[in-house]
């Protein structure tokens, strides 16, 4: 007995991996896309975030902790109603044995509800700020010195994202 095959049968079987594989890239992508595949990142020149309620985002910051470089979380705090603060971490790049190497420092936050708040980051070169020392990450710029003010580079410099919750 001969079986006959419908019309388009042998194409649906050649298509359908191809098809399968699209359709998961694409679900994958939009789930990424907004956020529910893992939290958001965000750079120093990403400074308007959006995110829904229950949402993780993290902020990521150039650092070099071997060299001193940190950043804290500075005053005024962002809106506990808007977002409140999930942890920290420290990722190095390069050789950690040669005593220079660069990374990131990493603040994650999750929205907890609607509205807009600032979430202001001080970043502190070496010996440039003043540790709280209340495990909060937090610190504040010293004293000012007067005429023997330090330069430039050496001095703590703020940087705001402004956050919308919706």
């Amino acid at each position: 007995m001969m079986r006959t095959q419908l019309p388009g049968t042998a194409l649906r079987r050649a298509l359908t991996p191809a098809l399968t594989a699209l359709t998961t890239l694409a679900v994958l992508t939009a789930l990424t896309g907004c956020g529910l595949m893992g939290p958001s990142t965000y750079d120093t020149d990403e400074t308007a975030i959006e995110a829904d309620s229950g949402e993780e985002f993290t902020l990521s910051v150039p650092s070099n902790a071997s060299l001193g470089e940190r950043w804290y979380v500075a005053e005024p705090k962002p809106a506990a109603r808007v977002v409140r603060a999930a942890g920290e971490d420290q990722e190095n790049s390069g050789s950690e044995a040669d005593g220079a190497s660069g990374g990131s420092q990493l603040f994650r936050f999750k929205a907890v509800g609607r509205g807009s708040t600032t979430i202001r980051l001080i970043h502190c070169p070496v010996h440039a700020c003043i540790d709280q020392g209340d495990d909060s990450a937090t610190a504040s710029p010293p004293p000012p010195a007067g005429s023997t003010a330090a330069p430039a580079s050496s001095r703590p410099t703020y940087h705001t994202y402004t956050v919308t919750v919706k």
